[in-house]
């Protein structure tokens, strides 16, 4: 199992300024070491710390939630932290879950030096590297979602969601309703008829609508789902590989075992094929993903708007996936395309 090794080095000239390189893991058998060094890397009077991630195998939910706690620490005592040279499949999930808006990731030293030297009012800071850009992710509207979107309410609702009815006194279409809400995660355009429950029909992203006629995406009654729009490349695959680790690691007892490389290797598959059969020689044909993590088990599904692989040749096209987890689906999307479904049990 991996550990954690960190060596501390303070910048010439500036003694509340240091490098951090960093080998190994950050999860949850190394974050208490991971913190209690940062904590006496505090102590030094350390107020801007960059850590170099170029020899991190592997980051989990825990770990990123520290990385996360300690961006916030230095920024609290006047400085700020700085990631440069993050693994791809890092970097990757970083974006994938908006966390890059609590730190800088920068190419090298002197680009996180510069922009840390403007957290505390210095001279102008030289552009961060964007996770976004690094990622290479594409803009999440794809060229079969630019019209208006309808489907059957039925198939709108999310399973188990409650159904949009209208309270007591009040008639559907009152305080804005109907109306139609755009996306978050794939800009397509949904019509919330009434207040309630409703699912994206293309990326199952959820979305509440109150009697006010407000509308928030997520869900009260349930952990909100992890949604990501991908493009189909092997860098993208390889960091939804490393996504799905962090996120749905913690549900399964120990952290790990054969169900989660089955969900693991399953996930690779299905983006595999996604690259080369789904969306062959376009690396920019953009795929959506939804983690639904409940009692007992974990969802994944994906839908696409490449080629439509015929439900009774999905075993030839994910042989190890249909045996590799609890439930597997593949069948056309209604728009075109795909839906693929992967339950596991934990």
């Amino acid at each position: 199992m991996a550990g954690l090794d960190i060596k501390l080095t303070t910048i010439a000239g500036d003694d509340t300024s240091a490098l951090a390189e960093m080998t190994g893991a950050i999860d949850g058998n190394t974050v208490p070491s991971f913190q209690s060094t940062l904590e006496e890397i505090k102590t030094k009077g350390i107020r801007r710390l960059v850590l170099d991630m170029s020899k991190i195998k592997y980051v989990n939910s825990t770990g990123l939630g520290s990385l996360v706690k300690y961006a916030d620490t230095f920024k609290s005592t006047g400085g700020g932290m700085a990631l440069i040279k993050v693994p791809a499949k890092v970097k990757i999930v970083i974006e994938m879950l908006g966390l890059n808006a609590f730190f800088d990731i920068c190419p090298d030293l002197d680009a996180a030096l510069a922009a840390l030297s403007n957290v505390g009012g210095g001279a102008p800071a030289a552009a961060p590297e964007k996770a976004a850009a690094a990622t290479g992710l594409p803009p999440r509207l794809s060229p079969r979602d630019t019209t208006q979107t309808k489907r059957p309410a039925a198939d709108r609702a999310p399973s188990g969601a409650v159904a949009a009815v209208a309270p007591a006194g009040r008639a559907a279409g009152a305080a804005g309703f109907p109306q139609v809400v755009s996306c978050q995660g794939c800009s397509v355009q949904i019509d919330v008829s009434a207040p309630g429950n409703w699912k994206c029909p293309r990326c199952y992203a959820f979305l509440s609508a109150k009697p006010d006629g407000s509308v928030r995406f997520g869900r009260l009654d349930k952990p909100t789902p992890v949604n990501v729009s991908l493009t189909a490349s092997q860098e993208c695959g390889e960091g939804l590989v490393h996504l799905v680790t962090s996120v749905c690691a913690p549900s399964f007892n120990g952290g790990g075992g054969p169900k989660l490389e089955g969900l693991r290797n399953a996930v690779y598959e299905v983006a595999r094929v996604i690259q080369q059969s789904i969306y062959p020689n376009n690396p920019q044909g953009v795929y959506h993903v939804s983690i639904e993590r409940a009692a007992g088990r974990i969802q994944i599904r994906f839908a696409d708007s490449g080629a439509t692989i015929d439900a009774k040749l999905a075993p030839q096209y994910f042989p190890n996936a249909s045996r590799a987890v609890a439930e597997f689906e593949c069948r056309p999307h209604p728009t075109g395309g795909n839906l693929i479904r992967l339950v596991q049990t934990v």
